[in-house]
């Protein structure tokens, strides 16, 4: 999504009414590591953002897990996703990154309420939360919602009793064939968090791995001028 540069000044004013932790000075670098803009979305949805996922970083590895975490937790709540290519541009401070991805949650978020009013992104809507709820698919309930989904409509028990089988079974096709592309874009999400995390930690265990040398190194050092000093003057 560009953004026109008659739009900076809008976009620049919105972004200095909402608190944020530290000061801006220059937009590029105070975004990069993601954790301004999950402040951002915290201001109009804090129920969606834990911040404390989010630490300030400056090397990519952990600006990449921070972006990743919020296209996987908060992003996706709201009906969209920032791309790769966006999030590393971010990540390394490239002009006009951060106005393009501001931009975008900006919209997001203005469509979202004008179609949701103060609903919570990713909430279950009030009116499926009543006694005539058909019970929705989500991977940790897989069995529920195949064997028993119940619905007020007439069947053999008599209303609320259970669906007949005929009925049943295409509808727990159609909610397969629906969730299936966000329960695959989760596990991505999922598998991508957990690579970042990965490399993180193999890079910490490499800078350990550095200082343990170091400090041998020493060590053999200090020794050997040890040993100099308490050898005999002849």
């Amino acid at each position: 999504m560009d953004v026109h540069e008659s739009e900076l000044q809008g976009l620049y004013t919105w972004v200095d009414e909402i608190p944020l932790s530290r000061p801006k000075r220059n937009i590029a670098r105070d975004f990069s590591d993601g954790v301004l803009m999950a402040e951002v979305i915290h201001h109009f949805y804090p129920k969606i953002v834990e911040l404390h996922n989010y630490s300030s970083a400056n090397g990519l590895q952990q600006k990449m897990y921070n972006w990743n975490t919020m296209n996987a937790k908060v992003f996706k709540r709201l009906g969209f996703m920032v791309s790769k290519q966006d999030c590393e541009a971010c990540c390394n401070c490239k002009p006009g990154a951060v106005e393009r991805v501001l931009k975008l949650i900006k919209v997001k978020i203005a469509k979202f309420k004008e179609e949701n009013g103060d609903a919570v992104p990713g909430a279950v809507p009030a009116t499926m939360q009543g006694p005539e709820q058909v019970h929705m698919y989500h991977p940790h309930h897989h069995q529920q919602a195949m064997g028993m989904v119940m619905t007020r409509s007439q069947g053999p028990g008599g209303p609320g009793g259970p669906m007949p089988m005929g009925v049943m079974a295409p509808l727990a096709a159609k909610m397969n064939a629906a969730m299936a592309p966000e329960i695959l874009a989760e596990k991505d999400a999922t598998i991508a968090e957990l690579r970042e995390t990965n490399q993180i930690l193999e890079t910490k265990v490499r800078k350990l791995e550095q200082l343990v040398r170091l400090k041998d190194a020493k060590i053999q050092t200090l020794m050997k001028r040890l040993s100099v000093t308490e050898m005999p003057i002849a």
